[in-house]
């Protein structure tokens, strides 16, 4: 018996494009960002350490989402695995605390491309899942 061929997710495929763009963003903000005095004034450390170096595990966050949404583009229906809809939920949740966060402190242009990319993605899981 063959098996059905897997038809790709466009959506899906859009969120992990939006997620490698987020993370070129959230890297080249970083340069801005990361250049500012308050990251020199962690206590114990060098400013490197929690800063800068924080700013691109974000980066690489964003990145490694791309790549996982790329995944369930090509086989939507890894996304009906509990452990899979926990990472999409999570995913998603954060992306909202990170818009709001970036509303709440007048960063609107992050707010707005993290927020899009929140629905997004919200939308790309809903429809693989239905």
């Amino acid at each position: 018996m063959a098996t059905p061929a897997l038809v790709p997710s466009r959506t899906l495929q859009a969120s992990a494009l939006s997620f490698i763009g987020l993370s070129v963003g959230h890297t080249l903000g970083g340069m801005q960002w990361t250049a500012d005095p308050a990251y020199t004034i962690i206590s114990n450390t060098q400013p490197w350490a929690m800063g800068i170096v924080g700013w691109y595990q974000g980066s690489a966050f964003f990145f490694t989402t791309g790549l996982l949404h790329y995944q369930w583009s090509q086989n939507p229906a890894l996304l009906r695995t509990p452990t899979n809809k926990a990472i999409a939920l999570i995913t998603n949740a954060m992306l909202w605390a990170s818009s709001a966060w970036y509303l709440r402190h007048g960063i609107k242009e992050n707010a707005v491309a993290v927020g899009l990319g929140a629905v997004l993605q919200g939308v790309a899981v809903f429809r693989a899942l239905c």
